[in-house]
C-alpha cells in the first residue's frame, strides 16, 4: 500500500511538473516602448519580444507563439504619414495579425500624445478615434482586436525626454496600469458577440478603466525612434 501511495504521489507530481512545462508563458510584444517596459515585465515573469522601429511589417513577420497573457505595445512607428483611411483600417490589420497568436488574453497598449511632433500627434488622434469607433461596430473582422489600454488617456499627462518615450518613472507607472487591466475580467464587445455567433473564437475588446488614471512624472527617459 505504501509503495502504491508513493507511486501515485510521484505520478501526480510528474503531471504537475509536466503541466508547468507545457503552460504558455506571459509575453510582452512590441517596439522600443516595449523595450523600455521590459525590465518591469520580466520582473513580473513575462518574456519579451521587441525591437526598435517595429511596425506592422515587423509584427507580421514574427512567428506566433502560445501565450497566456500577451501585452502588445505598438503603433507609434506606423503613425508617420497615417491618413484617415489608413487609421480606420489599422484596427482590422492588428486584429488579423493577433488572430494568429494563440493567447488566452491580449491587451494592446496604444500610442499616446506627441506634443513636440504635430504630425505624430494628429495621426495618434486619428488612430484613437478609429479604435473608439471600432468598439461600436458589430464587425467580425474586428473580433480579435485586443482589449485597449488607451495611450491617449493613460500616457498623455506626463513629460518625456524626447517627446516619444516615457521616462523611467513613466514606464513603471504605465506597467502598473497595465497590470490593473490584466487583473480585470474581459468585457465582450459587439464585434465579439457577432464573431461568437458565427462560431469564430475571439479576444475581448474593452476600454481600460485603469487607463483613466493620469500619470505625472519628471524623470529623464530614453531617446530615439520607437
Amino acid at each position: 500500500m505504501k509503495r502504491l501511495m508513493r507511486w501515485l504521489a510521484c505520478l501526480v507530481f510528474g503531471m504537475l511538473m509536466a503541466g508547468r512545462a507545457w503552460a504558455c508563458p506571459d509575453l510582452l510584444l512590441g517596439d522600443s516602448l516595449a523595450l523600455g517596459m521590459a525590465p518591469h515585465a520580466r520582473a513580473a515573469g513575462f518574456q519579451v519580444i521587441a525591437q526598435n522601429g517595429a511596425g506592422l511589417p515587423w509584427l507580421r513577420q514574427q512567428a506566433p507563439r502560445c501565450a497566456s497573457r500577451l501585452v502588445l505595445v505598438f503603433g507609434t512607428n506606423d503613425l508617420r504619414g497615417l491618413a484617415p483611411e489608413a487609421a480606420e483600417d489599422y484596427p482590422r490589420q492588428i486584429a488579423a495579425i493577433m488572430e494568429r497568436w494563440p493567447a488566452e488574453r491580449i491587451i494592446w497598449a496604444t500610442p499616446g500624445c506627441f506634443a513636440r511632433d504635430q504630425a505624430l500627434e494628429a495621426a495618434s488622434r486619428l488612430l484613437d478615434r478609429a479604435l473608439l469607433n471600432s468598439q461600436d461596430r458589430a464587425d467580425a473582422a474586428l473580433a480579435h482586436l485586443p482589449a485597449l489600454h488607451r495611450g491617449r488617456v493613460s500616457r498623455c499627462d506626463y513629460p518625456t525626454a524626447d517627446g516619444v518615450h516615457p521616462t523611467a518613472a513613466g514606464y513603471r507607472a504605465w506597467w502598473q496600469g497595465l497590470q490593473g487591466v490584466m487583473a480585470q475580467r474581459p468585457v465582450p464587445s459587439a464585434a465579439v458577440t457577432v464573431s461568437t455567433q458565427s462560431g469564430m473564437p475571439s479576444a475581448a475588446m474593452a476600454l481600460s478603466q485603469d487607463s483613466a488614471t493620469a500619470i505625472r512624472v519628471s524623470v529623464p527617459g530614453a531617446s530615439g525612434s520607437p
